[in-house]
């Protein structure tokens, strides 16, 4: 799925994850900066990769501004380190004030506590590079499973503080969504049409490929991304 805009994005770390995810936003034409602490890292992005590259420490304030933190979209800190992932994350989201910042942990038992920080993580897997994009791009909304050949997907919205005291058909697409369910304060509630939204609700819906598009992009425009 295209983007609706090109972005800046920053990941530091070049390994396989970090490789996989910044040739896949190149592709997707997006301005990406990899950097990395060990040159001979970037020829794992291959001589069809034409965005920058960046030596240096992921650590260091100034080496992430030679990178254009101040002007980037997003940054996901994917190198082999938790720490080293974790202490950057907090910088980007702290310091340079980024509103999209991913780390990559190898610990899962460690994502609880990172996430109360107000860090997210994703756990080490084969499909790491692939979520870390989802939620750079498409912030809010995730995929949970597909059904029968992907035709349609279950995914789960945390709903925007602007679709607070909205009824759901007003916030879904007209034809190819129908809510399922949605969590309130811990609750389990069945969701329909009429359902008022309220800020921070997790919300399940079924969706076709089609409507999927346009609520991304509704919570694009919702988040000002």
């Amino acid at each position: 799925m295209t983007a609706f805009s090109s972005h800046h994005i920053i990941i530091v770390g070049c390994g396989r994850v970090g490789a996989e995810l910044a040739q896949a936003l190149w592709n997707k034409q997006h301005r990406v900066t990899v950097m990395d602490a060990h040159q001979r890292s970037f020829e794992r992005l291959g001589p069809a990769f034409q965005g920058r590259t960046v030596q240096g420490d992921g650590m260091d304030r100034e080496a992430l501004k030679r990178a254009g933190i101040e002007s980037a979209h997003a940054l996901a800190a994917v190198t082999s380190s938790d720490s080293v992932n974790i202490v950057v994350a907090r910088m980007a989201q702290d310091i340079f004030r980024l509103r999209h910042v991913v780390a990559r942990v190898y610990n899962p038992l460690r994502a609880p506590v990172y996430e109360k920080l107000g860090l997210q993580t994703i756990a080490s897997s084969s499909w790491a590079a692939q979520r870390i994009e989802q939620i750079i791009l498409h912030p809010g909304m995730r995929s949970l499973h597909a059904v029968g050949n992907g035709e349609v997907e279950v995914y789960e919205i945390s709903v925007p503080r602007e679709w607070a005291g909205r009824r759901l058909r007003d916030v879904l697409p007209a034809e190819g969504a129908a809510p399922v369910a949605l969590a309130r304060s811990g609750r389990g509630l069945i969701a329909t049409p009429e359902t008022i939204l309220e800020a921070d609700d997790l919300l399940n819906i079924s969706a076709t490929d089609v409507a999927a598009t346009q609520l991304r992009r509704r919570l694009h425009e919702e988040n000002g991304a």
